[in-house]
């Protein structure tokens, strides 16, 4: 299923038909989603009504413009709340590790940008059955693999010495 596919079935049981940019980033890279938002805009599935909220025409048409903003503007401040509410959770957790790790991708300039591999790998392990749970460590460390800065080896041990000392904290 193409991006624009999934982007109209995620659009469909919302009650207010509206989509925020931050629903449909997980579907593809940035230039994926951006082309595929333009592409339903221009066949006339999606309006766009403010800076990365978008709306179905008939729902725009049966609540007005303000109230689907007023609802945007809700919700974008409910993920702000809850965004800032793992960041407070992940700095209480913050193992030694973890501050090594954010200081040295810090000082590198790199930072975590899921892939389509990444988000593909999460998907199967779901249909698996088995739980995904990453934190903003274990992200950071495949970004500084990624980038060259970390050996996988040297990956694996930080790893393993990360998610030791959270669970000796627990």
């Amino acid at each position: 299923m193409d991006i624009q596919s999934r982007i109209l079935q995620s659009i469909r049981p919302r009650r207010d038909g509206l989509l925020l940019r931050s629903d449909v980033n997980g579907m593809g890279s940035s230039s994926q989603v951006s082309a595929a938002l333009v592409e339903l805009r221009r066949k006339g599935f999606i309006l766009r009504i403010d800076r990365g909220v978008y709306v179905t025409p008939q729902k725009l048409e049966l609540l007005g413009k303000q109230a689907v903003l007023a609802k945007a503007h809700q919700r974008q401040a409910k993920l702000r709340r809850k965004l800032a509410t793992r960041r407070r959770r992940e700095a209480r957790l913050m193992t030694p590790t973890a501050r090594h790790v954010a200081a040295l991708a810090r000082r590198l300039g790199i930072s975590y940008i899921p892939i389509y591999a990444d988000l593909w790998a999460v998907a199967v392990t779901r249909l698996a059955g088995d739980e995904v749970s990453t934190d903003s460590t274990d992200d950071l460390l495949v970004a500084l693999t990624r980038a060259g800065k970390l050996s996988p080896t040297d990956m694996a041990k930080l790893v393993m010495e990360h998610h030791r000392m959270l669970k000796s904290h627990v």
